[in-house]
């Protein structure tokens, strides 16, 4: 992931002003090219807003914001604003990076699309980092596994010493201020620099609660909210944390079946033993990591790198040939699977999107004062994605992370939850069958709740949205241009 202040730096006089925004081309990574379009070769533009720190309190200072545009390729009708989700992804390297599939589509054509770097996050400044890059590698060795009570203490007392340094590196002030409720006040403002009257939204993943916490914020500003992969702000975090859970069990119970299916499976020839055999490979792994080169293979890194793989079809192949390493005691394609997972690039370091990925999920996240629900929590987690189960469970878990962290403030307006969608501009909701981060049911729900339209995708990946599928993306772009949607129930 490219997330520098060089993504910014070496730009030439303004090409546009937008209130509050001096736009100036980006590096030349910016380059985006819409298809055949008469405007191949239009770059992003790149920018800064200064926005309070608080609201509420004027003299609290102010953070800034990275912005990214891609103009419209014919007359501007409006402003589509692209959220990545994660949380703690880049919204500026995304556009950057990936807007070559939005910029093709017809309601590209009227629309600016413009993406933002949340507050601390990415570009953004101050970042959200507070983990050196040995304490990042140190934490990836750690043993995260062990249930008994000497080890539930480890794990917590590690837990509380993390919340402590991000609170000490980052400041309290700050750390507190991070959560959706003030990305939400942000994007507003954005707004308000862009000249807008109302802006249209396409969140992914994560990105949804964004959308849908705007839209419930400030109803009459949406245009309209896509929600790709929803992500409900006001589910329960413990349930929602199961359900993702058993997401990634049916995904790999889906990519165990395919891989048995072919010659060499590292897994075997049957299904139904595939788990075990799964199990049985990387149980080693915990006291004798497997070396690769100056570093080691753990068996965390190891669940790290199949998650990972598990969120697109298109890296099942990677994965199965990593296993297939791992069988014959190899481990550097699976390290490398967890190394992309982990934000840490070749030369050692780590980006920060692990920290704000951390830091703005427990901003977010009510907690849970009963510790009975985290024994629960450890023993149904287990039954969920078996996959992940390396036999150790007693009954008891560990608190998580963010019942130790920095209690987040609340910007004035914001009281959660608020209740159902308020905007006269209904959501587009897109959910993939297979999907194992945002499970498929939970977006139903959501959308029937809430009178969305719906879009189903067949297939078991995370999100499909500018993914470069034509029945999705030609809904989406009428969607974004029309703003009504399809009737009945679609399926791509």
């Amino acid at each position: 992931m490219m997330v520098a202040l060089g993504v910014l730096a070496g730009c030439r006089a303004p090409a546009a002003v937008t209130p509050g925004i001096a736009w100036e081309p980006c590096e030349s990574d910016g380059d985006v090219v819409a298809g055949d379009a008469p405007s191949a070769g239009t770059r992003v533009l790149c920018g800064r807003l200064d926005v309070p720190l608080d609201p509420g309190d004027p003299a609290a200072g102010t953070v800034s914001l990275a912005v990214a545009r891609l103009p419209a390729r014919g007359v501007r009708a409006g402003t589509v604003v692209i959220d990545p989700g994660g949380p703690g992804s880049s919204g500026v390297d995304h556009l950057i990076r990936a807007g070559r599939s939005p910029a093709g589509l017809p309601f590209a054509g009227s629309h600016d699309l413009v993406a933002v770097d949340a507050r601390g996050v990415g570009a953004s400044r101050p970042s959200l980092r507070c983990r050196t890059d040995a304490e990042r590698d140190a934490a990836r060795a750690a043993d995260t596994g062990d249930r008994s009570a000497a080890g539930i203490a480890r794990i917590e007392h590690d837990h509380e010493e993390l919340a402590l340094r991000c609170r000490d590196r980052i400041g309290a002030a700050f750390l507190s201020r991070v959560g959706t409720d003030f990305a939400v006040d942000d994007l507003d403002r954005v707004r308000i620099a862009l000249g807008e009257g109302r802006i249209g939204f396409v969140g992914h993943s994560y990105g949804t609660r964004t959308g849908i916490e705007y839209a419930r914020r400030f109803p009459s500003h949406v245009d309209g909210v896509v929600l790709d992969g929803v992500v409900d702000p006001d589910g329960d975090p413990v349930d929602a944390a199961l359900a993702q859970l058993g997401g990634f069990g049916r995904a790999f119970d889906a990519f165990a079946a395919d891989c048995v299916r072919r010659a060499g499976c590292p897994l075997g020839s049957r299904a139904d033993q595939a788990v075990q055999r799964y199990r049985e490979m990387l149980a080693p792994l915990r006291v004798s990591p497997v070396a690769v080169g100056d570093r080691t293979l753990s068996q965390g890194d190891a669940e790290t790198a199949t998650v990972a793989a598990l969120y697109r079809q298109s890296t099942w192949g990677r994965l199965r040939g990593a296993l297939a390493g791992l069988a014959r005691g190899e481990g550097s394609d699976l390290l490398a699977l967890a190394d992309s997972a982990e934000g840490r690039m070749p030369g050692g370091g780590y980006d920060a999107t692990s920290d704000a990925f951390l830091a703005i999920t427990c901003a977010d996240d009510t907690r849970v004062a009963d510790r009975a629900r985290w024994d629960d929590y450890d023993a149904r987690a287990r039954r969920a994605a078996p996959f992940r189960d390396d036999g150790r469970g007693t009954g008891r878990g560990p608190r998580g992370i963010c019942d130790h962290w920095t209690p987040a403030a609340r910007p004035p307006g914001a009281a959660l939850p608020v209740g159902g969608w308020r905007s006269d501009a209904p959501a587009l909701v897109v959910v993939t069958a297979g999907d194992p981060a945002t499970p498929y049911a939970a977006g139903i729900e959501w959308a029937r709740e809430n009178g969305a339209g719906v879009v189903t995708v067949r297939g078991q990946d995370h999100t499909a949205v500018f993914r470069g599928d034509p029945c999705v993306d030609d809904v989406v772009s009428r969607y974004l241009t029309d703003l009504r949607v399809p009737p009945g129930h679609l399926t791509c």
